[in-house]
């Protein structure tokens, strides 16, 4: 099982596409369909022996959630408008390199 905070090769999910074979992401977070953030608790992804423990429980779970994702290492291709540009973080910075005022909604 896979919480939040930690870093995660890609191989361990199922269904990854060709260009991301490679890379790791470290977990910082995510919602569900209704927005309510999910806690550093949480576990978001299941093994493959995962049993469950009561009727209540179903075989397949669904966990309907939005991940928030960070890349720790590049893999073999690069994500087109993702890793192949490098822009300032600071919103001063990317103020001054689009010549934008203070006003400005940025």
């Amino acid at each position: 099982m896979v919480a939040v905070s930690v870093s995660v090769p890609l191989s361990l999910l199922r269904g990854v596409p060709e260009e991301l074979k490679g890379f790791v992401f470290w977990i910082t977070g995510g919602n569900d369909k209704q927005g309510v953030l999910l806690p550093c608790r949480v576990r978001l992804f299941l093994s493959d022996g995962h049993s469950p423990e009561g009727l209540d429980e179903a075989k397949n779970p669904f966990v309907g959630a939005v991940l928030n994702l960070v890349v720790v290492k590049q893999g073999e291709a690069e994500i087109p408008g993702l890793t192949d540009t490098i822009l300032p973080k600071r919103v001063t910075n990317i103020r001054k390199m689009f010549n934008l005022s203070r006003k400005d909604d940025v």
